[in-house]
C-alpha cells in the first residue's frame, strides 16, 4: 500500500486520471488481480464517490424544486390578480403564462396587472 502511495504521488494529474481510468476499467470487466488492501482503497472509492454523487443530486433535485416552487408561485400570484382585476385571459394567453419559466418576466407581468385593463397589456 505504502509502495502504490509513493508511486502515486509522483504521478502528475494526466497519469493520475489515466491510472484511475484503467484501475475502474479493469472493476468494470472484472479483470482485477489487485492486492487487497489496493482492492480495499478502489472499494472506499467507489462508495465515497456514490455517496457524493447521491448528495449531489439530492442537491440539484432540491434547487430544482424550489425554482419550480418559485415559479408556480408567482404564476399562481399572477392569475389571481388578473382575476381580481376582471381581466379575463384566452386559452393561449393562460398558456403562455403556464409555459413561462422565467422569473423576472412573471414579476414585470405582476408589476403590469396595476392599472391594465387587457391581458395583452399586462403580457406586454
Amino acid at each position: 500500500m505504502v509502495y502504490f502511495q509513493v508511486i502515486w504521488n509522483g504521478l502528475r494529474e494526466p497519469m493520475r486520471q489515466a491510472l484511475e481510468a484503467l484501475v475502474m476499467e479493469r472493476q468494470i470487466e472484472g479483470e482485477s488481480t489487485f492486492p487487497p488492501s489496493l482492492q480495499r482503497l478502489i472499494d472506499r472509492g467507489k462508495l465515497e464517490g456514490m455517496r457524493e454523487g447521491k448528495l449531489e443530486g439530492m442537491r440539484e433535485g432540491e434547487l430544482k424544486g424550489m425554482r419550480e416552487g418559485e415559479l408556480k408561485g408567482k404564476r399562481d400570484t399572477l392569475l389571481r390578480l388578473l382575476a381580481r382585476a376582471g381581466i379575463v385571459l384566452t386559452e393561449d394567453e393562460s398558456a403562455r403564462i403556464q409555459a413561462c419559466t422565467d422569473v423576472a418576466t412573471l414579476d414585470r407581468w405582476i408589476e403590469n396587472v396595476l392599472g391594465a385593463k387587457t391581458a395583452a397589456e399586462v403580457l406586454s
